[in-house]
């Protein structure tokens, strides 16, 4: 029997909040965090001062604990307006309150008030308009500064070193880190930043598992502050170039708030990574960010989906042997049921019930002093595991389970008929014990496999998302700054905020979906371009590569894009910048691919290319249509002119990526869905919107048809 489960852990402790602040890798002004943490804090101290669990109930159902939960969660991202209601909330019912409790929570009113305080008043045309009257001034490096940075780059790499002493890393990590250069620069009176960049580097490594810890991330952390204090500290430009980046700053807040658009949030975003890097205007810095600092990705999954499958079927056999007050039992019980899964709501973790509901039929014996007792058991029972997702992976409680049986005399024989007399009048006086006794091992032995296949049905997905997903991310320095998923008993909810130092997010809404969605993507352009970077930044795609991705997907492979005897092969290696990036605009998608070197057989151009297709996006009786508006563009980044050989790689790029980007895909008949949801029919499109930097497609459970997208 397979089973799946998850669980909605109750007592939600607003403590454990605090430390999602540390793991945010974007820097925040002090007092936007510091007020995050009061609230948390003092609304935690509020609850744990009751002693009553009549008393936390009041509390939380009358201040709205749900929404202020989910408002810490948010973090740095929450809106401002959010936050002021809430705010507004708590003037209105702590009156409703005894005064000790009235006390507590104005505390947590005002460190609500000291939160929407610190976030900026301005919009972005404001605080340009303010950029341009009186910029912020230089603050250069102090000595007092670099020391602040070594003093915790010091004890970073005291608490590694105690790790690695322990030796639970099996790679060689003074390779890895360029250990004894770093160690060089790191003793010397005027360490060197640009010896240090290869130590820094190695910290980064995506492939060295063991990377993602905190004892290696705290050391990065460090370092990079460490190396940045010092290089500022000691340039004698560094005013220079902050007021170059200042006046950079206002020319890329002009375009933006001209014409929003990808291009222009991206040249925000590098300048702010830049002011980030150096240390200057902090307040200029986090007032921006504050605008740009929306989830990029929502995902959205019904509870009509998920009944649509057809259930997984239960049948299992198993031999019985089994000593009850001195009486052994033998016999044979065979299983029957049904799982089904059912969304458990939880407003801390995307959570799923699994639930088993099955009828177990036995036959009994048990012999004694010559007599043999043959009885039948009916037992029915549902067992309930729930397991829950959030961005650490998945989690899961112990299963649960209820069951009722029901014994029934077979035969009785013995060596006399008192014998069988004697048996059947204790058969009927201790039944209604004994079917209490059945029902306990029915259950300990349905949760203790529950519990068991669940984590082995889960193993793969657990063990690849970790390994797959998060610790090379983490690694990488890209995993996203906020995951939070959430569920209704009719919707899971997912939502992501990516984004870094040089990055952006959204600075709007997503846009609204229809009720009764089955399946929903919201896609912000800047979850391509910021994601991208992380995982596609510097990497080389080879054409045999592309091949087996597009085969890997069931893609038609175009004859341009074919690899094997005859065919010369080429290779593409990303730029650090926007590698992938997408618009969304106007009921138009264009992407483009950025890469900084070119291979064509044994040429090779070290210049930046980027390809761009524009698509016109249209909805149609049977789904969803993108039509390529003329030829894929292929454009050498900031050249004018070109040279022979910088034609003929335009011309090779040129065929490959117009066979590549189709001119029309049409999708028909909708989504065919897999497994056990094969028969459930066809996910049809019913909206689809590309505007305002937002794809959002959205699809409701239809009819099966034909063919899917081609």
């Amino acid at each position: 029997m397979q089973r799946c489960g998850l669980n909605m852990v109750a007592g939600f402790s607003l403590g454990i909040l605090l430390g999602v602040f540390s793991l945010l890798g974007v820097t925040r002004a002090d007092d936007l965090t510091e007020a995050i943490s009061r609230v948390a804090e003092t609304s935690q101290a509020l609850i744990d001062a009751q002693k009553k669990e009549k008393a936390v109930t009041a509390i939380r159902t009358g201040l709205d604990y749900d929404t202020l939960e989910g408002l810490l969660r948010q973090g740095v991202s929450a809106r401002k307006a959010d936050i002021a209601k809430l705010r507004d909330h708590f003037i209105e019912k702590i009156p409703d309150f005894s005064k000790k409790t009235r006390l507590s929570a104005e505390k947590v009113r005002q460190a609500l008030e000291q939160w929407v305080q610190s976030l900026p008043s301005q919009d972005l045309k404001q605080i340009l308009e303010q950029l341009k009257k009186e910029a912020p001034a230089f603050t250069p490096i102090t000595d007092a500064h670099v020391s602040q940075t070594r003093t915790a780059l010091d004890a970073s790499l005291a608490n590694m070193k105690a790790f690695l002493e322990a030796g639970e890393v099996e790679f060689d990590w003074k390779e890895q880190l360029h250990w004894d250069v770093l160690q060089q620069e790191l003793g010397s009176e005027k360490p060197n930043p640009a010896r240090m960049q290869p130590s820094l580097n190695g910290f980064y490594g995506a492939d060295v598992v063991g990377l993602e810890r905190p004892e290696f991330t705290n050391v990065r952390t460090a370092l990079r502050a460490y190396m940045n204090a010092v290089f500022f500290k000691s340039n004698p430009n560094s005013k220079a170039m902050y007021e170059t980046q200042i006046k950079n700053l206002i020319t890329a807040l002009e375009n933006y708030t001209d014409h929003a658009s990808n291009d222009t949030a991206w040249q925000v975003g590098r300048i702010i990574g830049w002011l980030d890097r150096a240390g200057q205007a902090d307040n200029i810095q986090q007032q921006i960010r504050y605008h740009f600092y929306q989830p990029n990705i929502y995902l959205h999954v019904s509870q009509n989906l998920i009944s649509a499958g057809e259930l997984m079927e239960v049948d299992e056999t198993q031999e019985l042997a089994m000593t009850v007050k001195g009486l052994q039992i033998k016999g044979e019980a065979r299983m029957r049921g049904q799982i089904s899964f059912q969304i458990a709501e939880s407003q801390e973790k995307a959570t799923l019930r699994v639930i088993l509901d099955g009828t177990a039929i036995s036959r009994n014996v048990a012999e004694k002093s010559g007599v043999t007792v043959v009885s039948r058991g009916t037992t029915t029972m549902r067992a309930t595991k729930l397991v829950a997702f959030d961005g650490d992976g998945f989690s899961t409680e112990p299963a649960q389970a209820q069951a009722t049986t029901k014994l029934e005399l077979d035969s009785i024989e013995g060596p006399t008929s008192t014998h069988e007399s004697i048996a059947k009048t204790k058969f009927i006086k201790m039944r209604s014990q004994n079917e209490k006794d059945a029902s306990a091992v029915a259950v300990e032995s349905v949760t203790t496999k529950m519990d068991a296949q669940v984590l082995e049905l889960l193993s793969n997905v657990i063990e690849g998302y970790q390994n797959k997903v998060r610790n090379p991310l983490i690694r990488r320095g890209g995993f996203p700054v906020n995951v939070n998923s959430t569920s209704t008993e009719e919707y899971i909810r997912l939502n992501m905020l990516q984004t870094g130092r040089y990055q952006l997010a959204s600075a709007t809404e997503p846009p609204a979906l229809n009720k009764g969605t089955d399946v929903a993507l919201r896609l912000h352009e800047s979850f391509v371009r910021n994601f991208t970077e992380v995982v596609l930044g510097g990497v080389e795609l080879t054409d045999e590569k592309l091949v087996q991705h597009m085969t890997d997907l069931g893609a038609e492979v175009p004859e341009e894009l074919k690899t094997g005897k005859g065919k010369k092969s080429w290779a593409i290696t990303f730029s650090n910048t926007q590698p992938i990036s997408v618009s969304f605009r106007d009921n138009q998608i264009e992407i483009a691919i950025q890469g900084k070197q070119f291979r064509d057989g044994a040429k090779v151009i070290n210049d930046r290319i980027r390809i761009a297709a524009l698509y016109t996006v249209l909805k149609t009786d049977e789904g969803m249509r993108l039509r390529r508006q003329g030829d894929v563009d292929v454009q050498f980044v900031g050249k004018t002119s070109l040279t022979v050989g910088q034609v003929a790689m335009k011309t090779v790029m040129s065929k490959k990526f117009n066979a590549f980007f189709k001119d029309d895909i049409i999708g028909k008949g909708g989504i065919p869905l897999p497994g056990n949801w094969a028969s459930a029919g066809n996910l049809i499109l019913q909206q689809i919107v590309s505007d305002n930097g937002w794809l959002m497609l959205s699809y409701n459970l239809g009819k099966r048809a034909t063919p899917a997208i081609k």
